[in-house]
C-alpha cells in the first residue's frame, strides 16, 4: 500500500513540475521528469526501509514474552464438541508460544477432583496466567480462588462460578441462544398456539451454568402455550438422549406421545440421539414431531437438512464453534503482554436453519472449524 501511494505522489510531483517549466526555461521536461523518478524512488525507498524497521520491531516484540508461563485446563474429550474443542485450544496454545516465546502447560481433566489437581500442579510451575474451562462451575470455585490467592491473573471460558468473579470471563452467548429459540418455535408454531397448547420436550445438557442460561433464556421469549411434556438431562451424549427418547416411546401414552410437535435441546449431538430413536419407533403412537432445535453447528447437523429420514421433520441449531476456546487462549497472551482485560466477553451467535445453511457451510467461522482436519 505504501508502495502505490509513493508511486502517486511521484506522478503528482511530474505534472506539478511540468507546469512551471513555462517559468523556468533552464529546465527541459526530461530533466524535470529524471528529477521526479529520483524522488520517487527515494520516496520509495525509505517506505521499505520503514516497513523492513516496522517487521523486524515486529519480530524482536514476539520474543519479549521468553520466561512468561501459561497455564490452560480443558475437561477430557467425552463427546465431540469438548474432543473439537480441546484440539482447537491446544493448537492455538502452541502456535502462540512458538510465535512469543513463551512456555505453557496444558492439561485436561475428567471430573472435577482431577481438574483441581491440574491446577495446583500448574499453580507449582509458577504460571503468569491461567485459562481454566471448568468441568462444573461451582465444584471448581475452590481452585478458582486459589488461582487468585496466587496472584496468577484467571480467565475462565464458557461456564460461569456463581458468585465468583475471576479476572475475566469469556463464553458463548447462551442467553441469546435460549431466546431466540424461544422466539423462532414461537413463530414456528404460530398458527398452532393459537389453537391451544403444544406439546414439547426439552434435552438439556448437565446442571452446569449453561444449560441454565439457555433454558432461562428460552422460557423466556417462548409463547406460554407451550406445555413442557418432559425434561431430561443428557450429559451432552447422544448415546443417552437416544436411551433416553426410546424410553419417553415405549413408556408414555399415545396421547402423550402425539401431542409432542417440539422438541428443543441444548446440542446437535443430542438431536442426533433423538432422531435415531424417532426414525426407530414402531409403536401405536402417531409422532407428530415438526420441528427439532439444537446448538452448535457443526457438519453433522448440516447433513439433517439434506437427509434426516424423518418426514415433515424440520431443524434448527445456533452457531457455538469449538473454535471459540481459541478466544480464551489469546485473552491469555493479553494478560501476559501487559494489557488489561475486560470483566467480561460474550462470543455471539447466528441461528442457521434451512435457509441459510448453505450459505453458513461457506462462512469463516465454519472453515476455521473444521481447519484442523
Amino acid at each position: 500500500m505504501k508502495k502505490v501511494l509513493a508511486v502517486a505522489l511521484a506522478s503528482a510531483m511530474v505534472m506539478s513540475m511540468t507546469a512551471c517549466g513555462s517559468t523556468k526555461t533552464a529546465e527541459t521536461p526530461a530533466a524535470t521528469t529524471a528529477a521526479a523518478t529520483t524522488a520517487a524512488a527515494a520516496e520509495s525507498k525509505a517506505e521499505e526501509t520503514k516497513a523492513e524497521a516496522a517487521e523486524t520491531k515486529a519480530e524482536a516484540a514476539a520474543t519479549d514474552l521468553k520466561g512468561k508461563m501459561m497455564g490452560v485446563v480443558t475437561p477430557s474429550a467425552d463427546h465431540g464438541f469438548t474432543a473439537e474443542s480441546i484440539k482447537h485450544c491446544e493448537a492455538e496454545v502452541k502456535e502462540l508460544a512458538a510465535k512469543y516465546g513463551f512456555e505453557y502447560k496444558f492439561m485436561t481433566a475428567a471430573e472435577s477432583g482431577e481438574q483441581s489437581n491440574a491446577v495446583e500442579t500448574i499453580l507449582g510451575l509458577s504460571p503468569d496466567v491461567m485459562v481454566l474451562w471448568p468441568v462444573t462451575g461451582d465444584e471448581l470455585r475452590s481452585s478458582a480462588q486459589q488461582i487468585q490467592d496466587a496472584g496468577v491473573p484467571l480467565i475462565i471460558y464458557d461456564r460461569l462460578i456463581e458468585g465468583f468473579t475471576p479476572t475475566s470471563w469469556i463464553m458463548g452467548d447462551n442467553d441469546a441462544i435460549g431466546e431466540g429459540a424461544g422466539q423462532y418455535f414461537s413463530e414456528y408454531f404460530k398458527e398452532d398456539l393459537a389453537a391451544g397448547e403444544v406439546g414439547m420436550l426439552e434435552f438439556k445438557g448437565d446442571s452446569s451454568t449453561v444449560p441454565m442460561q439457555r433454558s432461562n433464556g428460552f422460557w423466556k421469549t417462548a409463547d406460554k402455550n407451550f406445555k413442557k411434556i418432559q425434561e431430561f438431562s443428557t450429559d451432552w451424549s447422544q448415546q443417552k438422549a437416544m436411551e433416553q427418547m426410546e424410553d419417553f416411546l415405549n413408556t408414555k401414552s399415545v396421547e402423550e406421545i402425539e401431542s409432542v410437535k417440539a422438541i428443543f435441546t441444548h446440542d446437535d449431538e443430542i438431536v442426533f440421539g433423538i432422531v435415531e430413536a424417532l426414525k426407530n419407533y414402531s409403536g401405536p403412537a402417531k409422532l407428530n414431531v415438526k420441528l427439532v432445535s439444537g446448538v452448535s453447528g457443526g457438519e453433522g447437523f448440516m447433513k439433517l437438512y439434506e437427509e434426516s429420514g424423518l418426514e415433515g421433520v424440520e431443524f434448527m441449531t445456533y452457531t457455538f464453534s469449538p473454535s471459540m476456546v481459541r478466544d480464551a487462549v489469546k485473552l491469555g497472551l493479553d494478560v501476559l503482554e501487559g494489557k488489561t482485560l475486560e470483566e467480561s466477553y460474550l462470543i455471539p451467535t447466528d441461528m442457521i436453519d434451512k435457509t441459510n445453511y448453505k450459505e453458513y457451510m461457506e462462512s469463516d467461522i465454519y472453515k476455521v472449524r473444521y481447519s484442523l482436519q
